[in-house]
């Protein structure tokens, strides 16, 4: 669920609590994700008969928002006190804030805390999120909500009419008053701020980014091998507000300065990033060399390796890729997976040569899954949006592949339909690879210099 339909959603479900607090007089006592039910981008809430019962039950998946784990939404004053079952009004406020942190980092309250370390950490009024976990695209006023809502002296936590009224006025900001704008070529077409719906716009032979993106296939491929069949502009408002959201995050980050560029992206899976967005949760984690994270190409030779039907090819080829428009902060060098001290250690064990080879390569793999899904190996450095797979030794660049580590980093802008006559040299090896440019030298191209008018 991306922000505009979240914080509608949480506006309706805050809207309810504030009902039964006004009007009926009723506590809820055990709010958190499981207790409200999603009914056409609508919370409900439900299970009122548990308000006096503590279940300590915690089922966790990591990137789902709907979770089990009573006690980890449960107000300090309710979970360390003798009697639990009782209920007030800041009791409902803390879990509703705990449920906000919840949708905007994917994990529950104080990951990655155990059940048992809990009445520490609430004794030490720990903060029931660390800034760094947060999704990207999230209002920083949204943030500072969650602040007030889990304030451990209760009676300085806001009434949830007041909270009502600061999620509302959110969705207003979010809505008209962020500086937020359409691309120009969005604009031209009719398009607004307002559209809820997502839509694939075909753009016609002639126009502006249909002939750049024309062009740029031809000088990559070759004007003799290629031909472009169509090209769809992605218009996902909302995905790109997610987008214009991570972007500004680089740009404070970066000093004001950060590479924008159109980069290429080929998946199986076109439909769903077009609609939803790209997940870090799940993208490359089947890449051993440099992890979660996705992965882009300057060069459209390179993504049409991965390109639909590359693998088993009759040509003439149709195949489709993605043409995304990547926010990259300052560039920083991944080191790969098989280089960490503790794939080194595993290498090291002696009892490897004792296995067959078929046990030997399941547990390498079981390592790299390991690795991969750590945090360390998942995040950038601090004040950098994008890392490489570099390899030219000892620089800044790239001629394969660019790896971003954000979900709303990249917006896949268009899909581009195309037909090869012929096969192409394979770019990852011998003397393609010297035919690939560097990233900056795609920065500096005409289609580069005019893309910003995309």
């Amino acid at each position: 669920m991306h922000t505009l339909a979240l914080c509608g959603a949480l506006t309706h479900s805050v809207a309810g609590l504030c009902f039964i607090h006004r009007h009926k007089g009723i506590f809820h006592g055990d709010v958190k994700p499981d207790n409200f039910l999603i009914s056409e981008s609508r919370l409900k809430i439900c299970d009122f008969g548990s308000s006096v019962t503590i279940r300590n039950t915690v089922s966790i998946l990591i990137g789902d928002v709907i979770r089990k784990g009573t006690s980890f939404f449960m107000a300090p004053e309710k979970y360390l006190s003798e009697r639990p079952g009782s209920t007030k009004p800041a009791i409902d406020v803390w879990g509703f804030g705990c449920c906000i942190a919840n949708v905007v980092t994917g994990q529950i309250p104080f990951a990655p805390k155990k059940e048992e370390d809990l009445t520490l950490a609430l004794q030490q009024e720990v903060p029931v999120y660390r800034k760094e976990q947060v999704r990207a695209g999230h209002p920083r006023q949204l943030l500072e909500l969650i602040d007030k809502c889990c304030q451990y002296d209760a009676a300085v936590r806001p009434k949830m009419d007041i909270v009502e009224k600061e999620l509302r006025s959110i969705l207003a900001s979010i809505q008209f008053d962020d500086g937020f704008s359409l691309p120009p070529l969005w604009l031209e077409r009719g398009y607004s701020l307002h559209d809820p719906k997502w839509n694939m716009f075909e753009c016609a032979a002639g126009d502006k980014d249909f002939e750049l993106i024309k062009t740029r296939l031809e000088l990559e491929m070759g004007a003799d091998c290629v031909t472009l069949l169509k090209v769809e502009m992605n218009v996902n408002v909302d995905l790109f507000r997610r987008y214009h959201l991570e972007r500004a995050r680089a740009l404070r980050e970066n000093g004001n300065n950060i590479n924008e560029c159109f980069l290429w992206h080929a998946t199986t899976k076109e439909n769903d990033i077009l609609e939803k967005g790209f997940d870090t949760n799940f993208c490359g984690l089947e890449f051993e060399y440099y992890g979660a994270g996705i992965y882009l190409a300057p060069d459209s030779t390179m993504s049409n390796v991965y390109a639909a039907s590359a693998q088993h090819p009759n040509y003439p080829s149709n195949r489709s890729m993605l043409l995304c428009r990547v926010a990259c902060g300052k560039m920083a060098e991944r080191l790969p997976l098989q280089s960490s001290p503790e794939y080194q250690e595993f290498l090291k064990r002696p009892d490897l040569l004792r296995l067959s080879s078929e046990e030997r390569q399941r547990q390498r793999q079981d390592v790299i899954r390991k690795l991969l899904r750590m945090s360390e190996n998942r995040t950038c450095p601090s004040g950098s949006h994008s890392q490489l797979g570099v390899d030219m030794t000892h620089t800044r660049k790239s001629k394969t592949e660019v790896v971003v580590n954000g979900s709303f980093q990249a917006f896949p802008a268009y899909r581009i339909s195309y037909q090869l006559s012929r096969a192409l040299p394979d770019p990852r090896q011998g003397d393609s690879r010297t035919l690939l440019r560097t990233l900056d030298e795609y920065k500096s191209s005409d289609f580069h210099k005019k893309a910003a008018e995309i």
